[in-house]
């Protein structure tokens, strides 16, 4: 999909190459930055939101990966509450806010992918990335400007997030030569990070564009940069001793009626795949309690199921790091 496969492109250099190698020799300078009437005053329908910035950097507050809240933002004037989830993503090293009622969220160690729920998910139109750059961020910058360049008149402007601090975003909504927005915008924050820099990459659709990235401004808000932790894998042997530590931890008499063997109680692998695995723990009472681990991070989330009395899995606000009871 043209739309989007040539940003994909930039995303996949910036991961595997890095930019000084893309073409096997020194990067060209990018060239010279161009600014259309287009970018400068767009039709009303397409104008780009006041970016919601602060002069410094605000501490972020201490959350839980996979912790729920509440929070309010503004839309089109007007008060509206969205339901944030709080995630971290060592690998990347960074953690962050997101709307898990507006967007459907796909994680890996070396990406964080965030599609709208109102888009189709095998072809989405509005969604954004983060991956982590090895490269200093004006070569980044200086690689996406001049890949960008080619088929668009782009705009790049500094910008302040209020826990990441500095970044650069480029936009290229204009088809080069034209002064014509595109139907396909897109956009990329370039966030300075240990090791290199935090790339995000968006996309949205240009009747979509206003809202999609007032809502994208709000999350950046919440990103912060933790730096990368050294590269572990959790094996499904550690997951099963992990939960059973942490079930024994909350309940230590637990351990105790398990050795009597009176009742059925057992921790075991519910599914299991390269990035994450699910451990089930049968209690005595016949609840099923199922803790979703990313293999990387460490984050879990739990799931109840009582059959006969919740028959289907139902999310708990329990949350905790698997590292923290791997031995």
């Amino acid at each position: 999909m043209k739309k989007y496969s040539f940003a994909l492109t930039i995303l996949a250099a910036l991961m595997l190459a890095g930019c000084g190698k893309l073409s096997g020799g020194e990067p060209t300078p990018a060239p010279a930055l161009q600014t259309t009437e287009a970018v400068q005053t767009p039709a009303p329908e397409t104008v780009q939101p006041a970016p919601v910035e602060t002069p410094a950097v605000t501490a972020a507050p201490a959350r839980q990966p996979g912790e729920r809240f509440d929070t309010v933002i503004i839309m089109e004037g007007m008060e509206e509450t969205v339901h944030y989830e709080h995630i971290r993503n060592d690998s990347l090293g960074i953690e962050m806010d997101y709307d898990f009622e507006a967007f459907t969220r796909e994680s890996t160690p070396d990406r964080e992918r965030f599609v709208s729920v109102w888009d189709r998910q095998e072809d989405p139109e509005n969604y954004f990335e983060i991956i982590h750059s090895p490269e200093e961020p004006k070569a980044v910058a200086d690689f996406v400007s001049q890949a960008y360049s080619r088929e668009y008149d782009i705009t790049s402007v500094p910008r302040v997030l209020e826990r990441a601090g500095n970044c650069v975003r480029i936009e290229a909504s204009v088809a080069k030569g034209t002064n014509r927005m595109v139907d396909h915008l897109q956009a990329v924050y370039i966030i300075p990070a240990p090791e290199g820099c935090i790339v995000v990459t968006t996309h949205a659709a240009i009747e979509a564009s206003e809202g999609f990235w007032r809502r994208i401004d709000y999350l950046l808000n919440t990103l912060s940069i933790i730096g990368k932790s050294s590269e572990k894998q959790l094996t499904d042997e550690q997951a099963v001793a992990a939960i059973r530590s942490y079930c024994i931890a909350q309940n230590p008499g637990l351990e105790q009626l398990v050795n009597a063997g009176e009742y059925p109680t057992y921790w075991d692998i519910a599914s299991s795949d390269e990035n994450s695995v699910v451990v089930v723990f049968r209690a005595s009472t016949g609840a099923l309690n199922r803790y979703y681990i990313d293999r990387s991070t460490g984050n879990v989330y739990v799931t109840e199921q009582v059959p006969g009395i919740i028959d289907e899995e139902q999310r708990t606000s329990e949350t905790l790091n698997v590292w923290d009871y791997a031995g």
